[in-house]
C-alpha cells in the first residue's frame, strides 16, 4: 500500500485521482474536503504556508505527493492587478515549492518516493490573456526537471495536460474595461472555454497521472493525450513566425 498525499483533491482533476487511486492510503490537502470515503482530509490554503506546515506535520509516512491546485486568469498583462498575479503564482508554483519542501523529508525515507505535479500544454505554447498561468505552467515543467538532477532518488514529474472538461473554466476571473483589449480578451476567452470543455474528460487525464504513480521509471515531463502531444510536437518544430500565426488564430485574435 503506498502513502499518497494529494493537495487539491477535492474537485476536479484532482478528486478524479482520487477516485481512480484503488486500495492505497489517501492524504487529501485542501481548503475544502474530499468527499471520497476513506480519505483522510487535512485542512489548508497552499497560499498559507503556516497552515500548510501544520496540515504536513500530521503525515508520518509518504510515498507519493501529487500537487493538483491551481488557478487560471484571463487579463492583459498591462492591466493585471499585482494582487491577481501573485495570488496566481502563490497557488501555482511557489505552493508546489512549499509542499515539495515539506515533503521530501519524508519521500526520501520512501523506497519508491515520487513527485508528480499538474502542469499544462499553455506552459509550452503559451496561452494568450492567460500569460500568467502559461508562466507558471512553464516553472512547474522547469522545476521537475531540475529536481531530476538535484535529487534523482525521488522521481519527480510535470504532467503536461491540455484542455479537460471540469469547472475550472467556469472559476477563472475574467477581466473586462481593458480598453483595446476588450474584443481579443473576449475571444481569447472564449476560445479557452471551448477548448477546455471539448478537451479529454478529467476521468482520462486522472487515469494518466495514476499510470505514473505505478510507473517504474516515468519521465521528468509527461504530455497527456495523443493529439496534445501532437500539436505541441508541431509547435516545438514551427519558426517563430508560425507558432505566433498558429495561436494567433487559435484564440481569435487575427
Amino acid at each position: 500500500m503506498k502513502n499518497i498525499v494529494i493537495v487539491g483533491g477535492s474537485s476536479g482533476i484532482g478528486l478524479a485521482v482520487v477516485q481512480n487511486l484503488d486500495g492505497e492510503n489517501i492524504t487529501n490537502i485542501s481548503r475544502t474536503p474530499c468527499v471520497v470515503a476513506g480519505v483522510n482530509n487535512l485542512t489548508a490554503d497552499v497560499t498559507d504556508r503556516a497552515a500548510l506546515k501544520k496540515a504536513f506535520s500530521h503525515i508520518e509516512r509518504m510515498d507519493v505527493l501529487i500537487y493538483c491546485a491551481g488557478v487560471s486568469l484571463a487579463a492583459p498583462i498591462e492591466y493585471t492587478q499585482a494582487d491577481d498575479y501573485r495570488k496566481l503564482f502563490e497557488v501555482n508554483l511557489i505552493g508546489a515549492v512549499d509542499c515539495i519542501k515539506l515533503a521530501m523529508p519524508l519521500l526520501k525515507n520512501s523506497e519508491d518516493g515520487r513527485i508528480i505535479i499538474l502542469s499544462s500544454s499553455g506552459g509550452v505554447a503559451p496561452i494568450p490573456f492567460d500569460s500568467f498561468y502559461s508562466a507558471s505552467k512553464a516553472g512547474v515543467i522547469a522545476l521537475c526537471r531540475s529536481l531530476r538532477l538535484e535529487a534523482p532518488f525521488v522521481k519527480s514529474t510535470a504532467m503536461v495536460i491540455g484542455g479537460t472538461q471540469t469547472q475550472f473554466s467556469f472559476k477563472r476571473k475574467i477581466y473586462t474595461d481593458c480598453g483595446d483589449y476588450d474584443a481579443m480578451l473576449k475571444n481569447a476567452s472564449d476560445a479557452l472555454i471551448k477548448i477546455e470543455q471539448t478537451g479529454y474528460p478529467a476521468e482520462t487525464v486522472a487515469r494518466k497521472i495514476v499510470k505514473i504513480v505505478y510507473d517504474v521509471d516515468p519521465p521528468p515531463t509527461v504530455t497527456v493525450g495523443a493529439k496534445n502531444k501532437f500539436m505541441l510536437g508541431l509547435y516545438k518544430i514551427l519558426p517563430w513566425r508560425l507558432k505566433l500565426a498558429a495561436l494567433r488564430a487559435t484564440y481569435g485574435l487575427n
